[in-house]
């Protein structure tokens, strides 16, 4: 790993740029929260991606003025580069192997905290599912890519050393969900979208996979709710008895640990796959991967 001086003046500046990003963005989100509560009483009700809308315009809407006062291009900053098919296959592939690391971490959370989004599922979906999906599976990767891989990521890993860098932007990624459900896989994710993208040299690598996430994700809860709603159960007190399941959750814990392993090494593999079929320095990735 080649050695870099750290320029902690602005990695801490950065830092701040997006913590005042954050406070903005979810200060506007509670603003649409509160107006919601109002429209309630005349039996209106809000649709999700209102509420995504007003976190994500105006953070990016600061990186955006933030670079241009740099001198700097958005778009440029963000890496959109062209990937070549095999590549997004590839991508797809990797986000199915890196899935158990997921799936491991997001059981451990659940050690000591709630399934937040089993909570949380049938506020987000409200009456317009469509719209649910359109907020969780493609406006929230595109926009989280943009400000936390594109803006934070690519500035800082100019400070700092790409390991660094790497886990710094996943652990502010997880920090963003604002909950220590989401905040633990969302690091390991953050750290896996680092990787992945310097070795296509493009941020729509991990775009790619925050949106099969997502939809995923999002499609299965969407059903989950559904299923137990035409049982006449909650989904939400379904999922808090499985996680007061002691036996169970270790078991599953085990279970997704084990594949885990196997999960990391083959989730190695692919990414060195993917800077190789793009021509990137891949002894560099190796080093970093070790």
């Amino acid at each position: 790993m080649t050695n870099k001086t750290v320029n902690k003046k602005e990695v801490f500046k950065l830092m701040g740029i997006l913590v005042i990003m954050m406070v903005v963005g979810y200060g506007l989100n509670i603003g649409v929260g509160i107006v919601a509560a109002y429209l309630s009483y005349a039996g209106i009700t809000v649709p999700f991606i209102f509420y995504s809308l007003a976190l994500y315009i105006p953070m990016i809407a600061i990186a955006f003025l933030y670079l241009r006062g740099k001198g700097d291009d958005l778009w440029k900053e963000c890496g959109f580069n062209k990937i070549k098919i095999s590549t997004v296959f590839l991508t797809i592939l990797l986000t199915v192997v890196s899935y158990p690391m997921v799936m491991f971490t997001n059981v451990f959370s659940q050690l000591f905290v709630k399934n937040t989004m089993a909570q949380a599922t049938d506020d987000l979906v409200g009456n317009t599912p469509v719209l649910y999906m359109i907020a969780i599976a493609l406006l929230a990767p595109v926009c989280e890519e943009i400000l936390l891989r594109g803006f934070f990521h690519n500035r800082l890993k100019k400070l700092v050393p790409f390991t660094a860098a790497a886990i710094l932007s996943g652990f502010w990624f997880g920090v963003f969900h604002l909950n220590l459900n989401q905040f633990c896989y969302a690091w390991l994710l953050g750290v896996v979208f680092a990787y992945v993208n310097r070795a296509s040299g493009s941020i729509y690598t991990s775009m790619i996979m925050h949106v099969v996430i997502n939809s995923f994700g999002g499609i299965i809860l969407y059903f989950q709710n559904i299923y137990y709603k035409s049982q006449g159960k909650d989904f939400a007190k379904v999922a808090e008895s499985a996680r007061a399941d002691s036996k169970q959750m270790i078991v599953t814990l085990v279970v997704t640990g084990i594949l885990s392993i196997g999960s990391f090494f083959l989730t190695r593999l692919i990414i060195k796959a993917i800077a190789k079929r793009e021509g990137t320095d891949t002894s560099a990735v190796e080093d970093n991967i070790s």
